[in-house]
């Protein structure tokens, strides 16, 4: 005789092993992308050092979730078919589409913060002969 209780035990079981397996691997990835991050700026100003760094982990979250999304977005497609009731159904945007349109503004505005955060190089001025020193000592009426 099958027990389908224990059946149904073992495969929440493996799920939740699934689940776990999941949020740690994601986990791991967030940690690189963060590290990979603040290696760029590791030499910015103390003080702004705070603000990029929680920043940093706010866009290293949404890099990876972005790439989660956008292989879920490969498989499924960009649409789902929605049904409302008996006689109204069609197909809209994707929730994953949207969650990934929102990731996507926020990220840039979150690296636009970081960019500005960086130092500013310094100009250096390039001062290019143009031969115009040349042409005027060369004058026979100087």
């Amino acid at each position: 005789m099958i027990d389908y209780e224990e059946i149904l035990a073992e495969v929440e079981r493996e799920e939740k092993v699934d689940s776990a397996t999941a949020y740690l691997e994601k986990n791991k990835r967030i940690k690189k992308e963060s590290a990979r991050l603040k290696k760029l700026f590791k030499d910015i100003d103390e003080n702004k050092k705070k603000l990029v760094f929680t920043t940093i982990e706010d866009v290293a979250f949404m890099t990876i979730t972005m790439q989660d999304l956008r292989e879920k977005i490969v498989r499924e497609g960009t649409t789902c078919v929605y049904k409302n009731g008996a006689n109204q159904f069609g197909t809209k945007q994707s929730p994953d589409a949207q969650l990934y349109l929102q990731l996507s503004q926020k990220q840039t505005q979150a690296m636009k913060i970081l960019v500005d955060c960086l130092p500013k190089a310094e100009k250096q001025v390039v001062k290019t002969d143009d031969g115009f020193d040349d042409f005027v000592s060369g004058r026979e009426d100087v």
